[in-house]
């Protein structure tokens, strides 16, 4: 797609996005029904009617599985966080994109989980028989100091806003990107090995219950991917559509592998669901059907509002399931669910595209003092290499979700 400056941007990546962020909603409002809820609370073995074994042990699932969603999240963190430093050129202020970094993950965080204790203390969440067992788990009185814990994003969240478990990785992430820049951009014909060597890693952490080892090579595979498009776009730009197909079918089969049986999965299994994450990622680069699809109004709509989707939807169900189940837990859930869309709308308008402004007032404020005061001195990230001329990619806002 062109924008308005003529300069091609890769908005499909926009629409998956989105898509990902709808998938996330949909594992919420699903794992709120008490049948379902009580296997994905862990009960495999809990009872289930014919449909609700088909949503939960069949391929359906991945149309609401909240893991890989959040998988491709963090693949696509790693691409696009990347991508402006692989052009001829490049060189920025270390110093300005921690600054430009910090308000625009930290702000809208911090509103969500203003918005979310403002919810339950206007409709307290409480356990019910009428929602599932991992409803009931989101039961909490907030202190200030949960709320203090919360808001450092580098801690493992509460159940006031759990969705922010994922910012913690996300900050993390930020924070090492000069090392994930740097071994992205080294050792370009090893790109393939450094891939490889992520997903080793990342099953290590999940065979030892390491989280950070489990999450943090996934920056690193996006971030090879960025750095490499133009190589393997090369590679698959003759690939017939029937390679496509396999590629998708295989993507969103592993994807979805910790859901194909009733037993439980076995350790390590992230790394698979990681490996599928990746295929759909490249489908959505490379494959022209799959662009079309993330090109769409209602993908890129989504897109625009994924993050703040992700931040306030939880919440947002809890209190209209609390509020509404007695009447009818289907009715709350729709009603929670449109009211989640115009709330992420507004929460866009009114938080996030503020906080972006305020991000990049903030990175040029950086950049001014930095000029001024220590020309000679300031770190630079340096220009990519021996790279052809690539067109910029819309910086997007890291929209990941929880799914614990």
């Amino acid at each position: 797609m062109r924008s308005k400056s003529g300069q091609s941007r890769v908005t499909q990546l926009d629409g998956l996005r989105g898509i990902a962020a709808l998938v996330v909603v949909a594992c919420h409002v699903m794992s709120t029904l008490p049948g379902i809820g009580n296997a994905v609370n862990g009960d495999r073995a809990a009872e289930l009617t014919a449909a609700e074994s088909w949503a939960v042990f069949s391929p359906l699932h991945v149309l609401w599985n909240g893991t890989p969603a959040v998988h491709v999240f963090f693949v696509l963190s790693g691409f696009v966080l990347v991508l402006p430093f692989t052009r001829p050129g490049a060189a920025k202020s270390w110093a300005q994109y921690y600054a430009k970094r910090f308000f625009r993950l930290y702000l809208p965080a911090w509103a969500s989980l203003a918005v979310a204790v403002a919810l339950i203390l206007m409709i307290p969440r409480t356990a019910s028989p009428l929602q599932s067992p991992w409803a009931d788990m989101y039961v909490i009185d907030p202190s200030v100091g949960q709320v203090l814990k919360d808001g450092l994003l580098m801690l493992s969240a509460s159940t006031i806003n759990t969705p922010l478990w994922s910012l913690k990785w996300e900050v993390a992430f930020s924070l090492l990107l000069p090392a994930y820049v740097f071994l992205a951009l080294r050792w370009r014909r090893l790109w393939h090995v450094k891939i490889g060597a992520a997903l080793l890693l990342s099953v290590v952490g999940g065979v030892q219950d390491v989280d950070w080892l489990t999450y943090l090579p996934i920056f690193a595979i996006g971030a090879v991917l960025g750095a490499e498009r133009e190589r393997i776009s090369a590679l698959t730009r003759s690939w017939p559509r029937f390679v496509w197909f396999f590629v998708a079918a295989a993507g969103l089969f592993l994807a979805n592998a910790e859901w194909i049986s009733r037993e439980q999965p076995v350790p390590g299994v992230e790394a698979v669901v990681t490996v599928g994450a990746l295929l759909i990622v490249l489908l959505f680069v490379s494959c022209g059907s799959a662009k079309k699809l993330g090109d769409t109004a209602v993908a890129q709509w989504l897109g625009r509002v994924s993050f703040s989707l992700y931040l306030v939807h939880l919440p947002i169900i809890l209190a209209g399931v609390t509020l509404l189940r007695s009447v009818s837990l289907p009715l709350a859930l729709a009603v929670s669910v449109a009211a989640s869309f115009g709330i992420a709308e507004l929460f866009f308008r009114y938080v996030e595209q503020p906080a972006h402004r305020l991000s990049t007032a903030a990175g040029r404020a950086v950049a001014r003092r930095t000029r001024r005061d220590a020309p000679a001195d300031t770190p630079h990230i340096p220009a990519a290499r021996n790279i052809q001329a690539t067109p910029p990619v819309r910086e997007m806002a890291d929209a990941t979700s929880g799914y614990r």
